[in-house]
C-alpha cells in the first residue's frame, strides 16, 4: 500500500478516532432542513442535487466515525476532515457500513463537500462554519499540498470520431447492399455521434433532446436544435445548437427507425409511454431523441448508457481508448481552435458561459500561437 504523503500540518481536533454515538438532531432544525430541501428540489438541477447529497452523506459518516457532531458542526470539525481527507492514500473504506472515501480527491471535490455542508447549515439557518477563516486556511493548505488542476477528460477528435462513424456506414452500407434491414442500433448510434459532435453538447444534454425541437433549414438541408436547459442554463432560457446536413440526414433515418420502435411497442409499453406524458418533467420515449429498448422498456436514453454505447463504438473501430461524456466537446473544442476558429464563438457554439473553460481544453494548442510562439516564428524568419 502506498504510505500517506506529508503535507503541511492541520490541527486535529476533537475526539480520538473511532465510533461515536450519532447526536441526536433537534426536531426543529431537521424541519427546516426538509422544508429547505423541498423548495430546492424545484430550483435545481438533479446533479445538483445528487451531489449535495453525497456530500452531506460523507461528511456525516465521517463525523459519526471521528466522534464530531455533524448538524451543527464546528469549523474545528471541519478542518480535522479536511486534514483527514489530505493525509490518507486514496481508496474507499467502509466504515459502521459506510462508504467513505479518504482521499486524496481533488480540490473541486473538497470544495463541493465543503459547500453541501454549507448549504446544509443554511437549509437549517444555522451558522455556517464553512465560512470560517481557519477552515479556508485548512483549505488553502490542502491545495498547496495537492495538486489544484482538474484532470481533462480525454479528447475525442473529429478524427477519430470519423473512424468510429465509418465502421457504423460500413455496417449499414453492407445491410442495405444485402437488402437486409439495417440494425436500428447502428442508425441510432451514428445520430448519437454526429448529433454530440455538432452541438458540443454535455451528455446530459444529448439525451433530454427532443424532436421537436429540431427545426431545419431547407436552403443547405442543414438545421438547429434547442438545447432546453443545461448546467450554465438552470431557468431553462434555451441555446441553438448547429446541425449539418450530415447530421440532419442521419437523425432523419434515425427517426423512422424510432417511429417503427414506438408503434411496435408492447401494451405495457405504450402505457408507460402515456404515462410519462402526464408527469410535468418527464421526457417521454416517443417525444426523446435517442432513446433505448430493454427489459425495463423503452426510455430516453440514459448518460450512462450514451456513454457506454460511445465506448463499444470506439472499441468497434479499434480505437482502444476510453472516453467520457465530456469527450467529445473536448475533442471538438480542441479541433476548432486548431483551425483558427475564434475562442469567443467556441465558447458561445457549446455553452460555456465564459472562455476560461474552451482555453483550457486548448492550452497546448494555443501555446503554439502565443505572443512568444510567433515573436520566434518571426525572428526565424527574417534570419
Amino acid at each position: 500500500m502506498t504510505p500517506p504523503r506529508q503535507h503541511p500540518p492541520v490541527a486535529s481536533v476533537g475526539p480520538p478516532s473511532g465510533l461515536a454515538q450519532e447526536t441526536e438532531v433537534p426536531a426543529a432544525i431537521m424541519t427546516r432542513v426538509q422544508d429547505y430541501l423541498g423548495d430546492l428540489r424545484g430550483a435545481r438541477a438533479r446533479k445538483t442535487l445528487l451531489a449535495l447529497a453525497n456530500g452531506v452523506r460523507l461528511f456525516r459518516a465521517w463525523c459519526e466515525v471521528h466522534g464530531h457532531p455533524w448538524l451543527p458542526t464546528t469549523a474545528d470539525a471541519l478542518r480535522g476532515f479536511i486534514a483527514h481527507i489530505g493525509d490518507q492514500p486514496f481508496r474507499r473504506r467502509t466504515i459502521a457500513g459506510k462508504i467513505i472515501e479518504t482521499g486524496p480527491v481533488a480540490a473541486a471535490s473538497l470544495r463541493q463537500y465543503l459547500w453541501a455542508v454549507g448549504v446544509l447549515h443554511r437549509a437549517a439557518e444555522l451558522p455556517d462554519p464553512t465560512k470560517s477563516g481557519r477552515v479556508a486556511l485548512a483549505v488553502d493548505a490542502f491545495e498547496r499540498a495537492h495538486r489544484v488542476r482538474q484532470k481533462q477528460a480525454p479528447a475525442l477528435t473529429r478524427a477519430i470520431s470519423d473512424t468510429i462513424l465509418a465502421g457504423i456506414e460500413a455496417s449499414i452500407a453492407e445491410a442495405q447492399s444485402d437488402d437486409a434491414p439495417v440494425s436500428v442500433y447502428d442508425l441510432r448510434d451514428q445520430a448519437l455521434i454526429l448529433t454530440w459532435r455538432d452541438t458540443m453538447a454535455r451528455v446530459s444534454e444529448v439525451v433530454a433532446l427532443r424532436w421537436e425541437d429540431i427545426q431545419p433549414n431547407p436552403l443547405d438541408q442543414s438545421g438547429s436544435i434547442e438545447i432546453r436547459r443545461s448546467k450554465t442554463d438552470q431557468r431553462g432560457e434555451g441555446h441553438m445548437r448547429f446541425l449539418s446536413a450530415r447530421t440532419m440526414a442521419a437523425l432523419a433515418a434515425w427517426r423512422t427507425a424510432h417511429e417503427r420502435i414506438i408503434s411496435d411497442a408492447s401494451p405495457k409499453q405504450q402505457q408507460a409511454i402515456a404515462a410519462a406524458h402526464r408527469e410535468p418533467d418527464a421526457l417521454p420515449a416517443d417525444s426523446a431523441v435517442f432513446i433505448g429498448v430493454h427489459r425495463a422498456g423503452i426510455t430516453p436514453l440514459s448518460t450512462t448508457a450514451a456513454v457506454q454505447k460511445l465506448n463499444e463504438r470506439a472499441v468497434d473501430a479499434g480505437v482502444l481508448r476510453r472516453f467520457s461524456g465530456h469527450s467529445i466537446r473536448v475533442g471538438t473544442a480542441q479541433d476548432l481552435i486548431a483551425g483558427g476558429q475564434e475562442i469567443a464563438a467556441i465558447a458561445q457554439a457549446g455553452g460555456w458561459k465564459d472562455v476560461k473553460m474552451v482555453l483550457r481544453y486548448g492550452e497546448r494548442l494555443l501555446t503554439d500561437r502565443s505572443a512568444v510562439a510567433r515573436a520566434e516564428a518571426e525572428r526565424s524568419d527574417l534570419s
